[in-house]
């Protein structure tokens, strides 16, 4: 089953499900300021979303019609030759032998790098992004993990990282997040699992 398919089952699972405001905030880390090399005046950034309990789920980060998502800088932001604008793009490996790739931009749902991760795209539009630096912006698709995935839950710390971003400029971004209550497992069968949907959420990383 492709990845198109599977994300529009399990959202259409969800339709009829009460929302809850388990989502508490974003919050944007910044990892580091880069003062030497290539990288010289950029900074790395993290962005996470924050939720009241360990076991939340956040499985995709979408835009659609009425709630549009954009990521931009006033600048660009940096794309590493083996990188991409996934997480799951990012070899572990790679990361060794090339000790830039760590600071490549890309966006995820909880994972870093290639290992254990199944995060897809959902009509999602990378190229400008991932070739240019440019924004990321979609009015009908979302980067998405099948809620029964372990990395779709958020742990003791209860955030998810959703995304890494460089650049030289100051960035800005406005997204929205779904997940549920409960992971989909055998142990929670039965039990009551309330949607999680937060649209509009801004975040703002540099000078601004």
């Amino acid at each position: 089953m492709n990845g198109k398919i599977v994300f529009a089952a399990f959202l259409l699972g969800l339709i009829a499900t009460p929302l809850c405001a388990q989502f508490v905030r974003l919050e944007v880390d910044q990892v580091k300021a880069h003062t030497e090399g290539e990288l010289a005046g950029f900074n790395t950034y993290r962005v996470y979303a924050v939720l009241e309990e360990e076991g939340n789920v956040i499985d995709a980060v979408y835009g659609e019609k009425n709630a549009p998502l954009t990521i931009s800088t006033t600048t660009s932001f940096y794309q590493h030759p083996r990188g991409g604008a996934l997480s799951v793009d990012v070899q572990r490996y790679d990361m060794t032998v090339a000790p830039e790739l760590v600071y490549d931009s890309w966006v995820t749902i909880g994972l870093e790098d290639n290992y254990m991760n199944t995060l897809s795209g959902f009509v999602m539009d990378f190229n400008e992004f991932e070739t240019n630096g440019g924004s990321i912006q979609s009015n009908n698709g979302a980067w998405f993990v099948t809620p029964d995935k372990k990395q779709a839950e958020v742990g003791p710390s209860k955030r998810m990282l959703l995304m890494q971003l460089t650049s030289d400029g100051d960035i800005s971004g406005v997204l929205n997040i779904h997940g549920r209550t409960l992971p989909i497992t055998e142990d929670n069968a039965g039990k009551e699992v309330i949607e999680i949907k937060e649209e509009g959420l801004q975040f703002f990383a540099g000078a601004q």
